[in-house]
């Protein structure tokens, strides 16, 4: 559980000049290594505690104000800094890790927040979790189809929905968020051939991938609840 006791405390002439997005990274960063549920009630709360002149209802400093923290991690997930959503949690990115990381070394004046081994364990986490994806990619058939026939691979809408993890309803922005991710993922590995892959994908299904959606589809961003073997 979240206190105030458990929480680092930091300079607002330092926090105040850094984006609202690296700081939600931050929190998620933080929670992450502290082993504590990331849960959106605990990201507001994190929020808060880290960084009150940031967070703080207009007004009513002694509360949080839980719809700009709420419009924040939104973002950071369409921006592919962070996956995840309110039923089952959340977590970093490769790419919201690295942007955590520098963010820590701002707030604390370029020391360590954390010890070593517990930024080596969150990196840890990322990797494993990265490896679990590039597996789904490379068992699906979209890569297979791909390996085969190359530029010349006639893959459906249906595998590349699939190998997306998303259903045939998946937003366009939900596509562009989960091809990102998946990028991300194989980076980690340095897997320049699934790298390749997913720039064929993006050039064949560009349509899929730039189709104006509605605000609420939006919000139903990430990726579909599938389990990853």
């Amino acid at each position: 559980m979240l206190t105030g006791n458990s929480i680092p405390k930091f300079d607002p002439q330092i926090y105040t000049k850094i984006a609202l997005n690296e700081l939600v990274t931050y929190s998620v960063y933080f929670l992450s290594q502290s082993n504590e549920e990331v849960s959106t009630e605990n990201i507001v709360a994190a929020c808060f505690l880290m960084f009150p002149q940031r967070f703080a209802l207009r007004g009513y400093a002694q509360w949080p104000d839980s719809t700009v923290v709420e419009k924040r991690w939104l973002d950071c997930r369409n921006r592919g800094l962070i996956e995840g959503s309110t039923a089952r949690g959340f977590s970093l990115t490769p790419k919201g890790l690295e942007l955590a990381e520098k963010v820590g070394k701002t707030l604390s004046g370029k020391r360590p927040i954390f010890k070593s081994r517990g930024s080596e364990r969150v990196r840890a986490e990322t990797r494993t979790r990265a490896g679990r994806f590039v597996r789904a990619i490379e068992d699906s058939d979209a890569f297979r189809l791909y390996q085969v026939n190359r530029e010349h691979a006639q893959i459906s809408e249906f595998d590349f929905r699939s190998m997306l993890l998303c259903t045939m309803e998946s937003s366009a922005s939900t596509l562009r968020n989960n091809l990102e991710q998946f990028r991300q993922y194989a980076s980690v590995y340095e897997r320049k051939d699934i790298d390749v892959f997913l720039d064929f994908c993006e050039k064949r299904f560009a349509r899929l991938l730039t189709e104006v959606t509605s605000q609420s589809e939006q919000y139903q961003g990430g990726m579909m609840r599938r389990k990853i073997k």
